[in-house]
């Protein structure tokens, strides 16, 4: 069951099995990526999101740190109307900070869902 929208405030949706892979990650996790979630719905930026490399501007990532390890929620922002969630994993790589090839390139398939959708729902393009 949804709530209505506050004034001012983007609707957000889930592509793919992002939000039920979210619910999986430990609830201090799912706290702060919520958090920063509801940020962007005004149209902020929450102090824990960055944005993520290798794919244009407009595409963000909140990563969230528990004790079973690093967890990430990437979204969108491009469209005027609508915050997309795109995807959230637990990063598994022990080396480095970079995000798998595997995330980036399920990242892109779910953006091109996310943008047909919102074609579809608001008749228009991105901007």
């Amino acid at each position: 069951m949804s709530r209505p929208l506050a004034l001012g405030e983007k609707p957000l949706y889930w592509v793919g099995s992002s939000k039920r892979d979210l619910m999986a990650f430990p609830e201090v996790v799912r706290d702060d990526i919520g958090a920063a979630l509801g940020v962007a719905q005004f149209g902020g930026r929450h102090p824990s999101v960055k944005p993520l490399k290798g794919l244009g501007a407009g595409i963000l990532e909140v990563v969230g740190d528990a004790a079973e390890g690093t967890f990430r929620a990437v979204y969108t922002v491009r469209f005027p109307r609508a915050i997309y969630v795109l995807h959230a994993f637990q990063k598994k790589s022990t080396s480095g900070i970079a995000t798998s090839k595997r995330d980036i390139a399920l990242t892109e398939r779910r953006l091109k869902d996310a943008q047909e959708d919102y074609k579809e729902r608001y008749g228009a393009a991105t901007q």
